[in-house]
């Protein structure tokens, strides 16, 4: 067990709402031409978290944990505005463009949704009447051991737009880490040792489950994620390289996937079906995928 399945037990209520452990087909929506690269080299590729599309998106957690501090009484000033302070700084460096590269801790993701045939995912990857977009079908339990077992350690689950949830959620969180912190004060083996443990351990869960906060504007989406994490520069860290993407620049890792672990490959809405239906087929049988099964929109195109 890796040190985040040990700290995400310490909260088994959250990790369950992440996920209740059922299976089910998850999708990653694409570009034709991304489709083709993942498929030709069996990969999928993770992206460093702070440098999403949307800057506002992880800072979006940030700021909900930071106001949360200020409104909750009976918390631990010692502790949470440690606390406080590494997300106003983590704010910062991502919103106001500040220097930070103290802590090598990152998190690499990828988005699923659990829908297969959604608009608002279809829009994103379409281009007019040029190209529609195509989703991949993955089995979520067969996808997430493979990945264990190749050492990834993937934190996985949905995306929770609900923001009375995520206060909940943050406020549980909150009360454990405060319990922990004031009970150490107490103790007679009080340690600054153990005090920043808990301290680190209270900045990594809120860290990782604030990946999977998201403004509850973005719910059709129906989003689930998997997360890597990773430490830069370590001797067992997974190489990384960067891609330039809207004129940032995106550490990211890739997951070499087994073909067994994809269920299906899905077109999104078209006027010429039939021809893209066709090629699709015809794509997969040269990557070796003869048993995968391709699938329509049902959505009806207008223009």
């Amino acid at each position: 067990m890796s040190y985040y399945d040990d700290l995400l037990e310490k909260i088994p209520k959250i990790k369950k709402i992440l996920d209740n452990d059922t299976n089910y087909t998850i999708y990653h929506y694409t570009k034709p031409e991304k489709l083709l690269n993942i498929l030709a080299g069996n990969a999928l590729r993770f992206s460093n978290a702070l440098y999403l599309n949307d800057k506002e998106e992880i800072a979006y957690s940030y700021r909900l944990i930071v106001n949360l501090i200020d409104e909750t009484e009976g918390l631990n000033a010692d502790l949470f505005d440690k606390i406080k302070n590494h997300f106003k700084n983590k704010y910062k460096h991502i919103v106001d463009g500040e220097n930070d590269f103290v802590n090598k801790l990152e998190y690499f993701t990828t988005s699923f949704s659990t829908e297969s045939d959604n608009l608002t995912l279809w829009n994103n990857y379409a281009k007019g009447k040029s190209y529609t977009g195509y989703n991949i079908g993955f089995d979520k339990k067969k996808l997430i051991n493979k990945m264990t077992e190749s050492d990834y350690l993937p934190i996985y689950g949905s995306v929770i737009y609900d923001k009375q949830k995520q206060i909940k959620i943050i406020h549980a969180i909150f009360k454990k880490w405060n319990m922990l912190f004031e009970r150490a004060l107490r103790s007679k083996k009080n340690s600054e040792v153990k005090l920043f443990d808990i301290l680190f351990e209270l900045i990594d869960v809120l860290s990782i489950v604030s990946i999977f906060f998201k403004n509850p504007q973005f719910k059709n989406e129906h989003e689930y994620r998997i997360v890597i994490v990773n430490v830069f520069g370590a001797e067992n860290s997974k190489p990384t390289g960067v891609v330039e993407k809207n004129g940032l620049f995106v550490p990211f890792l890739e997951y070499k996937f087994p073909k067994d672990t994809v269920t299906s490959i899905n077109i999104g809405p078209t006027f010429d079906e039939n021809i893209f239906y066709t090629s699709t087929n015809r794509m997969l049988l040269n990557f070796g995928y003869e048993d995968i099964e391709v699938f329509r929109s049902k959505i009806p195109l207008r223009y």
